[in-house]
């Protein structure tokens, strides 16, 4: 049989359309391409020579076996046992007696047929060497066929299976660098109300009603991949709120919002690691009034960012410090969420530290 035209509308097909047949069952895609196999060598012998009998139909029929056989046993057998495990002159040699034995078969049913008054069989009924190239030559398109369309199926497949294992790997990562955000988060909390615990404190309550409020969001509200960013900065808000208890009269903190925060979603705990950080290295041995100032805004495509606080040198969180991930965390969260699409920007000067980040909506 020949194959020129049945590649010619094989190849045309998308990884999207091809994607979509794998998805079926696996007769069914076996049975749509034999069918559309046998169609074109229908269509092709229809075009090429005159048919006086219905029953060469039947008869050509019977040539699909052989080539099936052909297929199956090169897919299954040959390339998993001898190509797959580089024994490549043992499948060559393998592949060339079968196609030869396959070639003397096809030949031996022409001859057969056209024997028998079939004219439609008359141009390969000889076993001549011409005949056994034309044979081998089909018998070679349809195994590149077949073979090419199972190699793309099985590629297809793996990169599936990467994406799908990638896609795990990385939202356990994403859960891993969250969680660790609870015991750093908390132990700072916990110092600042032990310290209004061990004063008396009126304040005691209030700072116990933040943190309910606040541990409510990190077990219950940030357990999604994005949340409102309404819920973030609620939580901020409540994050400050402990954080002007803690200070009292000499920290100063202007906390701007900007657009319109209604409609936008974020990653959970992702931009309470800067303002935590303002606040770590902004009021560290620091005696006197502080001022930290935050802005967010909501650009149509994006979502600005800024926190400046007093500072010394360049902040960064030691790789051993305990419980600590700051800004080597939240650079991590970054390159896996936005992978390049995000800026940030870290900038020490005259005793000011600035945080400039900017996410795509």
């Amino acid at each position: 049989m020949y194959f020129y035209e049945l590649i010619a509308i094989i190849l045309p097909f998308s990884p999207q359309r091809y994607a979509l047949i794998t998805r079926l069952p696996r007769w069914l895609y076996h049975a749509l391409f034999w069918t559309a196999y046998f169609g074109s060598a229908t269509v092709i012998a229809l075009s090429n020579r005159p048919i006086h009998r219905w029953t060469f139909f039947l008869q050509l029929l019977t040539l699909l076996p052989p080539d099936m056989l052909q297929v199956y046993f090169n897919n299954y057998i040959l390339i998993p046992r001898l190509l797959f495990r580089r024994k490549y002159f043992l499948y060559f040699f393998t592949l060339l007696i079968c196609v030869f034995l396959h070639s003397a078969l096809l030949i031996g049913l022409h001859r057969y047929y056209a024997l028998h008054g079939e004219t439609g069989f008359n141009y390969v009924n000889d076993f001549t060497v011409g005949n056994f190239f034309i044979q081998g030559l089909n018998i070679f398109s349809l195994i590149g066929l077949t073979t090419g369309i199972k190699f793309v199926k099985d590629w297809m497949w793996q990169e599936r299976q990467w994406q799908e294992k990638e896609k795990q790997h990385i939202q356990t990562e994403l859960g891993l660098l969250r969680s660790q955000i609870h015991p750093h988060f908390f132990f700072n909390t916990l110092n600042n109300l032990y310290s209004l615990t061990i004063r008396k404190s009126d304040q005691a309550p209030e700072v116990v009603l933040k943190l309910s409020e606040l541990m409510s969001y990190m077990l219950y509200g940030s357990d999604t991949s994005t949340v409102a960013l309404d819920k973030e900065i609620a939580n901020l808000e409540n994050y400050i709120a402990l954080e002007k208890l803690r200070f009292g009269q000499r920290l100063t903190l202007c906390f701007e919002k900007k657009g319109d925060t209604s409609v936008v979603q974020v990653p959970p705990l992702l931009l309470i690691t800067f303002v935590e950080n303002s606040f770590k290295h902004g009021l560290k041995d620091k005696m006197g009034p502080v001022r930290i100032d935050i802005c967010l805004q909501v650009e149509k495509e994006a979502l600005f960012f800024n926190v400046r606080n007093p500072a010394g040198p360049l902040p960064a969180v030691p790789d051993n410090e305990p419980g600590g991930i700051g800004l080597k965390n939240v650079r991590r969260r970054l390159d896996i969420l936005y992978v390049g699409r995000y800026d940030l920007q870290l900038k020490a000067t005259d005793g000011l530290f600035e945080i400039k980040l900017k996410i795509p909506l």
